[in-house]
């Protein structure tokens, strides 16, 4: 999976939308599963806790499936590129004490995964305005970018592939 540029404000409104959208969306079919639910299902008495509970499964269902289809939509296009990109580096976070202890002994792909994940994060904090810890992903990769340069080697975050992570 490639790093793009992707237009903040944009993503944000996009973002913004669709989340609005899918919690009004979860609402009412939740809302209007858990009303016929009961007329179809309940005598009147005693507590309908079950029949709300599957309405709201069944809104969770709906929603997500709309979802998932909605995903290659081109108005998804950012949103969709990034729920994909916290995936990928959700795969590399999973194995990520093997990467950090093979890079240790300066295992390229390491690096090169290493090199992927930093500029992700770079990407999606920046995207989130989560700066807390982007001095801190600063100053890894900073050393990683010491080490890679004094090991001499040319490593690009584009050349980044999935099947490297089968390695670790």
């Amino acid at each position: 999976m490639q790093l793009k540029v992707i237009d903040k404000a944009l993503y944000r409104k996009r973002l913004n939308r669709i989340t609005v959208l899918s919690i009004l969306a979860l609402l009412i079919v939740s809302l209007a599963s858990s009303t016929l639910l009961i007329s179809l299902l309940s005598d009147g008495s005693g507590s309908n806790f079950w029949l709300n509970f599957a309405g709201v499964v069944i809104g969770c269902i709906l929603v997500g499936s709309a979802l998932k289809k909605l995903k290659r939509h081109p108005y998804f296009s950012e949103v969709a590129y990034i729920w994909d990109l916290k995936h990928e580096l959700n795969l590399i976070q999973r194995k990520l004490r093997a990467i950090q202890a093979a890079a240790e002994q300066h295992n390229p792909s390491a690096l090169l995964i290493l090199a992927y994940s930093y500029a992700g994060s770079r990407l999606i904090w920046q995207l989130d305005d989560n700066t807390l810890m982007m001095s801190e992903l600063n100053l890894a990769d900073n050393q990683l970018q010491q080490q890679i340069a004094e090991l001499g080697l040319k490593l690009d975050p584009a050349d980044y592939r999935r099947e490297l992570l089968d390695q670790f």
